[in-house]
């Protein structure tokens, strides 16, 4: 969880890892709306031409910690800061800002509206009934097939 991809690989550009394994790969700047759709796009398009998997890295950074037990000492707090200059979302609106298209009024409606949608989410998970035991492991695994003697 807390381990530099450095500290544990030998080859830390993924796109080329994934190069080795014969799919078109790239990697693209994760903090740019723009970059990330392009990519996305141009990868969909591949895929539904025929040129099979295609495999994106999108090299962005984690401004929080893993989750709310892990105290996130092992990062350097400048770092942090200084990537959050890079923040994707608040790149884009300024973009739009700037080209006017998102006034700050639009945005504080846009969030209130993502954060009722989250909010009922959260609340039909909680209401669901749970994942029966044994379906757990449905799809992650394919289905063995008897050998062919």
């Amino acid at each position: 969880m807390g381990t530099a991809l450095a500290r544990h690989q030998a080859q830390t550009d993924l796109a080329l890892r994934a190069a080795g394994y014969g799919m078109v790969s790239w990697a693209v700047d994760g903090m740019d709306v723009f970059a990330v759709e392009d990519a996305a796009r141009r990868a969909a398009e591949g895929v539904r031409a025929g040129s099979g998997p295609h495999f994106l890295e999108m090299r962005t950074f984690r401004f929080r910690a893993h989750s709310m037990y892990d105290s996130d000492r092992y990062r350097d707090k400048a770092e942090i800061e200084h990537w959050k200059e890079r923040d994707p979302v608040e790149g884009l609106a300024r973009r739009m800002r700037e080209a006017k298209e998102l006034s700050d009024k639009a945005r504080t409606l846009l969030e209130d509206r993502l954060a009722a949608e989250i909010d009922g989410a959260v609340e039909a998970a909680e209401q669901a009934p749970e994942e029966p035991v044994e379906d757990l492991l449905k799809y992650v695994t394919s289905p063995v097939e008897a050998s062919r003697s």
